[in-house]
């Protein structure tokens, strides 16, 4: 059964295509949902220990959704953007909106988590030729460490790692860039797929 630590750099590479496939579709959505201009591109994928993970920004404010993946490959998703960077992707929706209103700013974070987390899924769908279904996400504003120590405690008990997605986000009238993070914990045995990329058995 493989594990996240047995992925090779040919691995991540085909895992940064299909995300940057998957980002493209996703600014295409973003920019019709907001009017305007968004670019998006997947600057590095990587895997990163659990524990170094947990310590990096611990005490950092920050808005995150919990998304659970089933089908072909189950796991979960994370997403994680900085508080004020959070807040300034809620304005371009809702101009009075914050992550941490209990209303219309939050709900708007979570479309955007649902729009930016099913365009990766739709890629990464599209390149192992299997269905992959989100759930609704969950959501919450904490300090880091506080939000992944509740979201991957049981994931841990699976693997020691995890697989870190930095997505960009550039909007080219303000010409301001967002930077968020999405973290990737699959469960025991949906890797296979993707180690099946390797022998060539699928491809993008």
């Amino acid at each position: 059964m493989h594990q996240l630590s047995d992925l090779t750099p040919t691995h991540l590479d085909l895992l940064k295509e299909a995300g940057n496939i998957g980002a493209a579709h996703a600014a295409t959505a973003l920019s019709t949902l907001l009017h305007e201009r968004i670019e998006m591109n997947v600057p590095s994928v990587t895997i990163m220990p659990m524990n170094e993970l947990m310590k990096k920004d611990a005490e950092k404010y920050v808005a995150a959704t919990f998304i659970e993946v089933t089908g072909g490959l189950k796991g979960c998703y994370v997403m994680i953007f900085g508080e004020q960077q959070a807040n300034s992707l809620i304005s371009r929706l809702i101009p009075s909106g914050t992550v941490d209103d209990g209303g219309m700013g939050s709900s708007a974070f979570c479309e955007i988590s649902n729009i930016l987390c099913g365009s990766y899924l739709s890629a990464i769908s599209s390149m192992l030729d299997t269905r992959l279904i989100q759930s609704p996400p969950d959501f919450a504003v904490d300090m880091e460490g506080a939000i992944l120590g509740e979201a991957l405690n049981e994931l841990s008990l699976y693997d020691d790692s995890v697989l870190m997605i930095d997505t960009a986000l550039f909007h080219q009238e303000q010409q301001d860039k967002l930077s968020g993070e999405f973290l990737f914990m699959p469960y025991p045995g949906s890797l296979d797929l993707i180690f099946s990329l390797a022998a060539g058995e699928t491809s993008l």
